[in-house]
């Protein structure tokens, strides 16, 4: 197969009221992969009434765009000026390197941008990490909270479906939801395993179909989401204190006392260590047969989210149509990928499908049930 080694993904998360604008501004011609989901931010507040009537989420939207590697910072840089990123609770943008990348049809025009040039104020961070977590639907909003409590900038939660061990089991299947939700929070390094900890606690992700967890390293990322309402008497909220400190102390290294002060908290659980997520992004409607190829050659499940392809609108008859996409995620071994691609390639085939992409990116560390059994057993 002729894999391409030089592609990053870059996520965009914006508001949803002002995304089609931000990214009209910043890009003059989206590349063929670029994928658009929608999206809920996470909003905690300290009022005293938060309880009886919580904060609203916003609602945002999720670009997910497969960008050559020369063509990041020039993008990055469009986003963040047009997106005025500088002013707090905007948005984010983080890139995230690429192992391999497959087209099995044409893969698009090239990334090209409305700006030039670094915006003033806007630091990139390289030391972060994206933590995603596939958890039950009623489970995602606890598991947003508890990551905003130990630090994090607020959640992103995209609607999704499961797909793994439930569709073996006959009519057992109506007692497992396939309905899930996919959180996903970008923090410093240095606030990983708390972070991990937290949501793992809270979200039982250790226990028997409660979810799936991973983290995924960050090659460069500018983080600005709304996380907290405070109560208009505060001085200051934690984040802004917190970096605040950062800046004090010229970095985020004297974060590792908040780690002791926290613990690693699962010392006696079993981590999986050295997998990569293999996507699969294709057409609505045609990804079943992918899916199922993808179990049949030993994915233990997948997870599956919708949007549309950016840059596919026509007008027909006076309404504005863009091509409904999926995005299939499988979190596998590196000894596998190969076998896997092929067989999913081959059933895409099959059903005259070529507007198929796939990537692989580096998952150092994950955490889901494990039973006596073997991987392939799991579901998530």
């Amino acid at each position: 197969m002729d894999y391409l080694d030089n592609y990053s993904l870059v996520t965009v998360i914006l508001p949803k009221e002002s995304a089609t604008d931000i990214l009209d501004k910043a890009i003059a011609n989206y590349p063929g992969p670029a994928v658009m989901l929608s999206a809920r931010g996470s909003i905690s507040s300290n009022k005293w009434y938060s309880k009886v009537f919580p904060p609203v989420n916003p609602e945002q939207q999720v670009m997910e765009l497969l960008v050559e590697d020369d063509k990041i910072t020039d993008l990055m840089n469009s986003i963040t000026l047009a997106g005025h990123f500088n002013t707090s609770g905007i948005g984010a943008v983080f890139a995230t390197k690429c192992g391999k990348a497959l087209y099995l049809g044409n893969k698009g025009a090239s990334v090209s941008t409305n700006a030039v040039g670094k915006p003033d104020g806007i630091e990139y961070k390289s030391e972060t990490t994206a933590i995603y977590c596939i958890a039950q639907k009623d489970k995602s909003e606890a598991i947003a909270n508890v990551a905003m409590k130990e630090g994090a900038p607020g959640p992103t939660v995209v609607f999704g479906q499961g797909r793994g061990i439930r569709d073996r089991m006959g009519l057992l299947r109506i007692a497992i939801s396939p309905e899930k939700e996919l959180i996903r929070v970008v923090v410093d390094n240095y606030d990983v395993e708390p972070v991990f900890n937290a949501m793992v606690k809270e979200g039982k992700l250790d226990t028997p179909g409660m979810g799936f967890i991973y983290t995924m390293p960050v090659d460069k990322a500018y983080v600005s989401l709304p996380s907290v309402i405070g109560a208009n008497d505060e001085l200051a909220s934690k984040h802004q204190i917190i970096k605040a400190i950062d800046d004090i102390k010229g970095g985020t290294a004297w974060r590792t006392l908040s780690s002791d002060t926290y613990g690693n908290g699962d010392t006696d659980k079993k981590h999986l260590s050295d997998l990569v997520r293999l996507s699969c992004v294709t057409e609505r409607g045609k990804g079943d047969e992918i899916v199922d190829a993808a179990i049949a050659a030993g994915a233990p499940g997948a997870s599956i989210a919708y949007g549309t392809k950016m840059g596919s609108e026509e007008n027909k008859g006076g309404i504005n149509l863009t091509k409904e996409m999926e995005v299939i995620e499988l979190t596998v071994s590196p000894k596998v990928v190969d076998d896997m691609v092929g067989k999913m390639s081959e059933a895409a085939k099959a059903n005259d499908n070529d507007d198929v992409y796939f990537y692989t990116q580096s998952v150092p560390k994950a955490l889901t049930y494990l039973a006596e059994t073997a991987m392939k057993e799991i579901s998530f």
